[in-house]
């Protein structure tokens, strides 16, 4: 019996004398960002608990979610992107599009470009770019899966259900992605449900999830419609309200408005209408770490190259990101020195900023890589006009990898 007790029942006496280097502590994992201040106020990037994000209709909460989705997925971690509103075609060629206006700033392509039908024929230089790009990136999604609505209505609780089967068949946490809540059904199937009932009904099911296998999940929200009605309101913890009980079980809550919102003359329509929207990222609510004002993160909204950057970078890629290509794209075609030279880097530079300058051969590394399962498993739109690729069709990379034929035959 007495055994049983000290099992059970560990004093925090006891668990204080494991705060000592590898000393069997638990630790905290972070999942950066990408967007290095927003890194900084969260302690190095998300973490284990529940994450909302809110903000007003086209402020770019989804393409925002996607892109730290994107980061995290290159860096290492396996990624699950539930996508309840988009088709995943669409959610593809926001990352290509962001890609190549990383690497070329200039470039005239955007998201919608791709889908086209008109661009099916001719523009050869265009779609020569895209599939180039696309054959970089590939390597760097290899374990992120965007899922699509199956049915009608889709639940939490079919959420839980979705990602406990990933883990038992892949033996891994992934960080997890929803957008956005207010699309999921309730989780009792009760169609006399109100929308807030229904919304907490689907928060404690991804609460539950989170707390059970200790998994980091970002939800996107609607805001309630009194936070519309002024132009000049900024957002504050009360724009969540009626949309369930997100105040009581997020870690962490943000938001996206514009920078100039509390200026007298500022106008959201003309403000929506920039090509460059001047935004700010608020920490409405962090349960380990600052809120308010002083942990605000000022970004910059690239809306047409689907792009965030914070305030004043210029959005071609860094150090960081060729570092990253360079050890996990075996199929990029330039070598390191070219990488160092894009980049303007002496070799001594590269090593203390952590890029990799060992040339390899690619070719040879290709010979002996083997087609991983498909990665993009695809729940039908039912009323969906496009045909859908088949289960067994290729992994997330191949898809990447020929990009501008895929779009073309998806059209």
């Amino acid at each position: 019996m007495s055994e049983q007790v000290s099992e059970n029942f560990i004093s925090v006496s006891e668990r204080l004398k494991r705060f000592k280097p590898n000393n069997g502590r638990r630790t905290v994992k972070h999942y950066p960002t990408g967007i290095k201040k927003l890194d900084q106020m969260l302690g190095g990037g998300l973490y284990a608990g529940l994450t909302f994000l809110g903000a007003r209709p086209g402020m770019g909460k989804s393409t925002f979610a996607l892109q730290i989705a994107s980061e995290i997925a290159a860096a290492g971690s396996p990624v699950l992107f539930y996508s309840l509103e988009m088709p995943s075609v669409r959610m593809e060629a926001k990352i290509l599009n962001r890609a190549i206006h990383m690497r070329y700033p200039n470039s005239s392509l955007t998201a919608d470009w791709f889908l086209r039908e008109e661009n099916n024929t001719g523009k050869q230089k265009e779609w020569k770019l895209v599939e180039k790009v696309g054959e970089e990136i590939s390597g760097s999604f290899d374990r992120m899966y965007i899922k699509e609505r199956k049915k009608l209505s889709v639940s939490g609780r079919d959420i839980v259900q979705d990602v406990e089967m990933f883990m038992n068949e892949k033996k891994e946490k992934p960080v997890v992605f929803v957008d956005y809540l207010q699309i999921l059904s309730s989780c009792t199937g009760n169609r006399n449900a109100t929308e807030r009932q229904k919304n907490d009904e689907n928060i404690n099911e991804l609460s539950g999830l989170s707390n059970k296998y200790d998994l980091a999940v970002f939800v996107i929200s609607s805001l309630n419609r009194e936070s519309y009605r002024e132009e000049q309101r900024p957002l504050r913890m009360d724009s969540f309200k009626e949309t369930g009980g997100i105040e009581y079980s997020a870690s962490v809550i943000l938001g996206l408005q514009p920078r100039n919102i509390r200026q007298p003359k500022f106008n959201y329509e003309q403000e929506m209408s920039k090509d460059i929207r001047e935004l700010e990222i608020v920490f409405l609510k962090q349960r380990y770490g600052i809120s308010g004002m002083k942990a605000n993160v000022s970004v910059d909204f690239f809306a047409s190259k689907d792009l965030y950057t914070e305030k004043g970078a210029s959005g071609k890629k860094t150090a960081q990101n060729v570092s990253r290509e360079t050890k996990t794209d075996i199929k990029n075609p330039e070598n390191t020195k070219v990488l160092l030279k894009k980049c303007k880097l002496t070799p001594e530079e590269a090593v203390s900023q952590g890029v990799n300058t060992e040339i390899k051969d690619t070719e040879a590394e290709n010979n002996g890589v083997e087609n991983t399962e498909i990665q993009n498993i695809n729940l039908e739109y039912p009323d969906d006009p496009r045909e859908r690729r088949k289960k067994n069709s290729g992994n997330y990379c191949d898809r990447f990898r020929r990009f501008g034929h895929e779009f073309r035959e998806l059209m």
